[in-house]
């Protein structure tokens, strides 16, 4: 049997209600509610472009927008051992999340972003380029950590953080896929590591995992 180790702070890339929320270059977008009636929540147009609204999102969005649907996330929060894991990682460092500025990399519903406020994190910048974002920002008013959550949509190659901010203390991801690379996150973790993580100081949760290989032989299966 083989492993792979890989050390997130070694390795290199291979290449409401409303609060705002951040988009593309420190542009800013309103974030309405996703019950909302604007044209900018609205679900296609007349020359075929996308809802950019989670609840208004047909099949055809879901299909270049999987990450929008709840369906996936559902299915990712209720397993207990990850989700647990993430949040005991968090809850039993607090002195390490205390008063830190944290980066959240494709926060989905902000579960990982709710821990790291609950942890004690003084803000917590969470990134999401699905329309899941719509319902992260509910969830997150909800649980009253709006004051300390800042959502920001959009790919974080092409995102500036909110609030003049140009360093993090902290950087949080669940960028492991299906045999560890599957949704190939982790380039984009790394591109943010290297653009916003404080040097020195600056932690990353998770920083190294261990893939394990081993060969098999399958032949009487394809017979």
């Amino acid at each position: 049997m083989a492993t792979t180790d890989v050390n997130m702070e070694t390795a290199e890339s291979s290449s409401s209600t409303t609060k705002p929320i951040s988009s593309k270059k420190g542009q800013q977008q309103n974030a309405t509610s996703p019950n909302g009636n604007s044209a900018e929540d609205g679900a296609v147009d007349d020359n075929g472009d996308l809802a950019t609204n989670a609840e208004d999102m047909t099949s055809r969005d879901y299909y270049f927008d999987s990450y929008a649907h709840f369906g996936i996330h559902e299915e990712m929060l209720k397993d207990e051992v990850r989700t647990l894991t993430y949040r005991n990682a968090m809850y039993h460092n607090k002195h390490l999340f205390k008063g830190k500025t944290v980066l959240d990399i494709g926060c989905g519903t902000g579960i990982l972003s709710m821990f790291a406020a609950k942890a004690g994190a003084a803000r917590v910048i969470a990134v999401e380029c699905s329309n899941i974002i719509d319902y992260a920002q509910k969830i997150i008013e909800a649980n009253h950590l709006d004051e300390v959550i800042t959502l920001v949509k959009g790919k974080v190659e092409e995102i500036e953080l909110p609030h003049g901010i140009d360093k993090v203390d902290i950087i949080i991801s669940e960028w492991m896929g299906y045999c560890l690379f599957y949704e190939s996150m982790l380039d984009t973790v790394l591109y943010a590591r290297d653009k916003w993580l404080r040097p020195n100081t600056g932690m990353m949760f998770p920083d190294r995992c261990t893939l394990f290989v081993s060969a098999i032989e399958d032949r009487q299966y394809k017979d």
